[in-house]
């Protein structure tokens, strides 16, 4: 009974923990897309990163305010000196001890959690630089994540086998997530700046629309290493071809098939002008159910093709433009 009042307190906790942080965010202008939780606590979805030091800071800090003023609630309300059944005392004690810690754990400056993002904007403050300081806050992030590791499987040889397990598992949360949002921030950061016209893959060859499944994977998928080609019938475009439509037909049935066949045509395809953002490119990927390719045309309204933009072509683009900012951090 206890263990179950406990464990819901704290699923309250946690709760009004995220919800602070998303109803501040709200308030700076940031969206929320929606709250989880999940093993260690629970996250925020915000569709941005935060766009001053200070904002970030305020935004960060909500979250084990909360969690520490009901802790405290909890532990005021234990030492009333009011005779209390023993289940209610024994909750209040169990809970209240629980949201101080949940509240010092969030504090901890391992970036992403609310310590580490804290961190993190007093460095961006202090180096006028939000990526060189996302940079710094994960790589102790890490540090940290690798000393509760190190920490557990000291603990597994001298005290007990559970708590070193546990201790492993917060270590390699803490060690992935200051990665994992290092190189989401990075690349959010690259998609920023640069343009379609730095993504989008032209179209310098196409695929005869009569041309053999089988000669189009030897004279074109694999010597260009492309997923997809745009298909040419008198001299114009007039659809797509992908590499994974043709692997679907096996190979003896391959030869009662041309291009033109498995093409998929432009007009199932979403046509955006040269001047979007990286970012909003992306967005509108993500939109697409199937066949996640935009055809790019010069000019709003135009149907005249300059270049195609996929998954593809954001991830090269991604990794080009990523070599730059590691060469320029060095």
């Amino acid at each position: 009974m206890v263990g179950l009042s406990n464990g819901l307190i704290l699923l309250f906790s946690i709760l009004i923990h995220e919800l602070s942080h998303s109803i501040v965010a709200q308030k700076y202008g940031l969206v929320v897309k929606e709250i989880e939780l999940y093993l260690f606590g629970g996250v925020s979805k915000i569709e941005e990163e935060p766009r001053t030091p200070k904002s970030e800071i305020i935004i960060s800090i909500v979250g084990p305010l909360s969690s520490l003023l009901i802790g405290l609630g909890l532990l005021a309300l234990f030492f009333l000196p009011i005779n209390l059944p023993t289940v209610i005392s024994i909750t209040l004690l169990y809970s209240g001890i629980s949201n101080v810690g949940l509240s010092l754990f969030n504090l901890i400056p391992a970036f992403p959690i609310d310590g580490g993002r804290i961190l993190r904007a007093f460095l961006w403050k202090r180096k006028n630089n939000q990526l060189s300081a996302t940079k710094i806050a994960s790589k102790v992030g890490t540090l940290i994540g690798y000393g509760f590791m190190i920490y557990g499987i000291f603990q597994i040889f001298t005290t007990g086998l559970l708590s070193g397990i546990w201790l492993i598992l917060i270590g390699s949360f803490l060690n992935s997530a200051a990665k994992k949002s290092y190189l989401q921030i990075k690349n959010d950061v690259i998609l920023s700046s640069i343009g379609v016209k730095d993504i989008l893959s032209v179209p310098f060859m196409g695929i005869p629309f009569n041309k053999d499944l089988n000669l189009a994977i030897s004279e074109y998928f694999i010597p260009y290493k492309k997923s997809y080609f745009p298909v040419i019938q008198n001299d114009e475009i007039v659809g797509i071809i992908y590499f994974k439509d043709i692997t679907k037909i096996p190979l003896w049935e391959r030869s009662k098939y041309n291009v033109g066949n498995l093409m998929i045509r432009l007009s199932e395809f979403q046509y955006i002008d040269d001047n979007l953002s990286g970012k909003e490119v992306l967005k509108k990927l993500n939109n697409l159910r199937k066949d996640p390719l935009l055809l790019i045309v010069g000019e709003k309204d135009s149907k005249e093709i300059i270049g195609f933009v996929g998954k593809s072509d954001l991830l090269s683009s991604i990794e080009f433009w990523s070599l730059n900012i590691n060469h320029k951090q060095t």
